[in-house]
This record gives structure tokens, sequence and C-alpha cells, in this order.
């Protein structure tokens, strides 16, 4: 930034023009330099907001090209780029004649830049004589002379005519851009009265939630308000006027409110990060946006709140005749839904799971026989998952699934029994080959189930901090259930003897109920890694057993088969903690 460094070399107050005649002219100008002076020294401490008062102390009293280019330079560091830009180009019109070459070209190079980060505001549609503030700062009446230039970013726009419902309006303006505002006013069909005296009959501004509505003189001011909560302060010349205060106007009521205007000796100003936020002063809501008044001197407590922000307090102390420039950022609110993206509109999405498959028990005749001196172990095992389907804005979505799976579970020392061949000349496990006897002893088996399934959906998605999705699957399994056993056995001439491995698969179909919660952690507006829990129900619909149709070497006996057990339940509880990845298309 050069214009710094040249108003920063300069000895003198430069360009000053002449001054009013008069015997205090001289006084002004001392005075003048001074307060240029006093507001060089904290710029170069980097107190900016301090500093622009003091320049345009200065430039009241005695306007120059030192001092307006001082609180431009301020300006541009506080980011009010449209208040900057306007003093650049004040002082390219009214001293450019007189400046150095070097500056000149330092002006014009700022007014270059700053109007690339100003926008302008157009207004159109709003009443005659209607005014018009942005951020809480008055800006004139509709309607304009031309748009109003703003700096780029986030705004606030408030229009009020007496008799007529207040439009207010939040605005996003670019750079070098205008963002136009429709304001059409709505007549009020239900209103208050409020009246407002000066205590002496003098005359002073009536500001009326941050809106100038006239003058209080002899006779109280009277206008139409909506039913409500309001803000009312006085301001005259000088440091005269009168704290804010809050009052209600109540339907078809006469609200009387007797102000007395003293001096208020401290000026204050209050600049809230978002510039649209709400600002109270000592309890009392000023509005959104920055305020700008006299307050009385001594401790004052500042609040600051906005919509997905973290409200601010702040406790300030002001002394006689002292000035205060309070800028107030917010820190964003993490929990806010106002940070969330907006829904996108109906699309199609992608899902890809895997999740570790827990069985309690296959139950049946195998898992679910194992007891006393029996040992199981839950069963465990994966599934994988490739889903599809469609989600409307409203959250509720639906789609096709298509996965497999693959649970195994083992059982040890379970007690049971083979069935010895009476007619070797028959087949085994036919009637003719009747048992003579059963030889009693204890197997391990190791049972599988493995398949694939295909089913539907549907889901609904639930607005909360995270995304939160509940989901119903159904749909059909098919695959096999094997068993795999082995085990020892006593003769009937009391010898004990070992049977070797013995595997069986069956065919085994189901159907599948699946409910199903999943949270998820976006990486992206289109992406998102999730994890959740399911609890797929299925129902047998061709139950795998054992074939006894296959004989066992039974050691001294000969042969045996053993009985035909249900190797599975007719309801099967899985339980399926899940992780996958979501692509919305």
């Amino acid at each position: 930034m050069l214009v710094v460094p040249l108003l920063l070399s300069r000895g003198t107050v430069l360009a000053q023009p002449a001054p009013a005649a008069g015997e205090r002219a001289e006084d002004r100008k001392s005075e003048a330099e001074a307060r240029f002076y006093k507001g060089r020294k904290l710029y170069a401490e980097g107190a900016f907001s301090v500093a622009l008062a003091e320049f345009q102390a200065s430039r009241a009293l005695y306007p120059g090209e030192s001092a307006t280019l001082g609180a431009a330079t301020c300006l541009k560091r506080l980011q009010r780029f449209d208040e900057a830009l306007d003093l650049f180009e004040v002082a390219l019109r009214d001293f450019a004649h007189a400046m150095e070459a070097r500056t000149k070209a330092a002006v014009q190079g700022e007014v270059v830049e700053l109007r690339g980060l100003v926008g302008t505001i157009e207004v159109v549609g709003a009443e005659p004589g209607a005014a018009i503030s942005v951020d809480g700062k008055g800006r004139g009446e509709f309607p304009l002379v031309g748009p109003l230039r703003i700096a780029a970013g986030s705004h606030g726009v408030r229009i009020y005519k007496e008799g007529f419902e207040p439009f207010e309006a939040r605005v996003e303006v670019a750079g070098g851009q205008t963002a136009r505002v429709s304001a059409r006013l709505v007549r009020l069909r239900q209103v208050g009265t409020l009246q407002v005296t000066e205590a002496r009959g003098r005359e002073l501004e009536v500001i009326v939630d941050g809106i100038r509505v006239g003058k209080t003189s002899a006779a109280p001011l009277s206008m139409p308000l909506a039913p409500g909560r309001h803000v009312v302060f006085l301001r005259g010349e000088g440091r005269l006027g009168t704290v804010p205060v809050s009052l209600t106007v109540r339907l078809n009521e006469i609200e009387h409110l007797r102000l007395e205007a003293e001096a208020l000796d401290a000026a204050l100003r209050v600049a809230p990060v978002p510039v649209d936020a709400r600002v109270s002063i000592d309890a009392v809501e000023l509005g959104r946006g920055q305020w700008e008044g006299y307050v009385r001197a001594g401790k004052h407590t500042i609040e600051v709140a906005a919509e997905g922000f973290l409200p601010e307090r702040r406790e300030v102390s002001l002394g006689h005749g002292g000035r205060e420039v309070l800028i107030v950022p917010l820190s964003r609110d993490p929990k806010s839904p106002f940070w969330r993206s907006p829904p996108l509109p109906a699309h199609f999405l992608v899902e890809m799971d895997t999740a570790a498959l827990i069985v309690p028990s296959f139950g049946g005749e195998v898992a679910g026989a194992c007891q006393r001196a029996c040992r199981y172990h839950v069963g465990a095992g994966v599934y994988v998952a490739l889903r599809g389907g469609y989600e409307q804005p409203s959250g509720l979505s639906f789609g096709l699934s298509i996965g497999a799976l693959s649970a195994t579970q083992k059982t040890s020392n379970r007690s049971t029994w083979l069935n010895i061949v009476g007619d070797p000349s028959k087949p085994v496990g036919t009637s003719a080959a009747r048992a003579d006897s059963k030889d009693a002893g204890v197997v391990d088996d190791v049972l599988q189930l493995r398949g694939l399934f295909l089913g539907a959906w549907i889901g609904y998605a639930l607005d909360a901090d995270l995304p939160l999705d509940l989901r119903l699957g159904a749909g059909g399994f098919s695959g096999s259930m094997s068993d795999s056993r082995r085990g020892d056995f006593s003769a009937s001439d009391g010898r004990r003897y070992g049977i070797g491995t013995f595997a069986q698969t069956q065919p085994a179909r189901f159907v599948f109920v699946t409910p199903e919660i999943r949270v998820g952690l976006p990486l992206g507006r289109h992406v998102e890694l999730n994890a959740g829990l399911e609890l797929p129900v299925h129902f047998v619909v061709s139950r795998p057993r054992w074939s006894d149709a296959e004989g066992v070497h039974a050691g001294p006996d000969g042969y045996g088969w053993f009985n035909n057990d249900a190797l599975v339940s007719d309801v099967l509880v899985t339980v399926a903690p899940t992780v996958g990845a979501r692509f919305d298309l």
C-alpha cells in the first residue's frame, strides 16, 4: 500500500484549503494539525480504528489532503472498502491539482483496486420517501439518485416508511457487481401508536429501530407502528441526545414516551462481524448491523449475536470525552444447522458397504442342541453389499441392493449318536436298514453359511448434526449351508473309536428383513463416509439338513449314519456393524 508510506513520510499537513475567514481559523487549523499527527502516530502503532477517528476529526475542523488520505487508508485497513473508495475519490477530486505525481499515481491505484472490492445495491419497488439503511446505517430515501456503493460481502438491508411494515433482506454483493433488492412495502393492517416527547420541548431527531422518523417539538411526535418491541432514542446537535430505550407498542393502543435529552459525553461504535448481527447495549437490542452513537461515560455491556454463530459479550469502560470503536467478530457455532449445505436436488446415489457379520447362533439341531459339556462360539463372518438408489430433497430414498455373505460357527464336545446299520445289505438311512443299536459319542461341528442376496430398500435422512439415515431392506438369499464334523464314539463292546472328518453341503434359501441405522461423515458435497448398524433377520424357505443317506464307518460295529439334523433354525437373527462410502450423483 504505497499511500501509507507517502502519508507517514510527510512532516506537515499537506494541501489544506484556505480556512474560512474569522479569528478562530488559525486555532482550527492548529487543532486539525494536532489531530492529524496524533492519527498518524496511532496508525503507525496499528490502532487503525482510533487513528480513523482522529483523521476524521481533523477533516471536520480543516479538510485537507493528508487527513483525507489518512482516513481513507484507515478505512481500507478496516475493510470498509466502500467508504475508503469514496474518500480516495474525494482526495482525487479536491486535491489532485496539488498532489505530487507519485502520490497521485498511488491514489489512482487505490481507486482502481477498491472498485474491484466494492459492489452496489439497487433498490426497486419501494414506496417514495421510504428510508433505506444498510447494516444499520442510514443511506438515504427512496428513490435514490443512484445505486448504493457497498463493500463486497453479505449485508442487511432495511427499508421503512411510516404506515408500512418494515422490509428486511439479506443480500450478497460481489465486487464490481450490482445486487438488486425488490422492496414491496405492505401497508400495516394492525397498528399501535407511539407518541414521543422531549421533556423540555426541544427539537431533536427521533430514531425508531435505527430509522429517522421525524423530530420532536412542543407537541408530541405521533406515528403508527406495528405491534411489538421497538427501540427509540433521540439525537440532537453535537452530543445532545438520549440513550436507547426499548418499549412495546400494543395493538390499537397509544404508547406515550417522554425522553429527556442530555449531553452524552462518550462516543461508541460497535461493528459486528458478520455485519448483520444483532447488537445490544446494556440489555437493549438496537437492531442488526453496526451501531454508532453517543452514550454516557462509564461501563457498558455489549452483546452481539447472529444465527449460526456463538454469541459474544464484551465489557467496555468509557471516560468523559472518550471514543471507542469496538469490532466484535463472532465465531461459528459448529452445531448450528445454519452452516449445513442445502439439500441436493433429487438425485441418484451409489453406496458400497462391508460389515463384520455376527451370528449369535445358527440354532437348529446342531448349534441349538449344544448343552451341558458342549461348547460353542458365537458365529462370525463378513458381508459386502452394493446399493443403488434415488433420493429426493425431502430425504426419502429407495433403491436396490446386491451382495454376498459368509459366516461360520463352531461347536465342540456336542453329544450325539450314530445309528448302527442292522442289515448291511440295505441302503444306509432307509427304513429297511433298521438300526439295531446306537453308539453314543461327541462331535465337533463347523457350520458355514455362504451365498448371495438381492433386495430392495427404503430410507429416510434425518436433519441432525451429522447425516443420519434410517433404512429398511427386504429381499431374498440363496446359498448353501455346510457342516463339517468329526468325533469319538463308544462301540457296543465298550471300545472307543474315532471318525474322520465328514462334511456335507446343502442348499439354503431365506427371505430377510433388515432394519438399519447409519451415520455419515461428509467429505464434500457429493462424497460421504458412513458407519452403521444393521439387524438382518432371515426366515427359512428351504431348510438345510444333514443327509442321513451317507454312511459313516462305526469302528467295531460296522457302519452307521447320523440323524437328519436341521442345520439352522426357522428364524436366523444376525448383527452387522457396517462401514462404507456413499456417492451422490
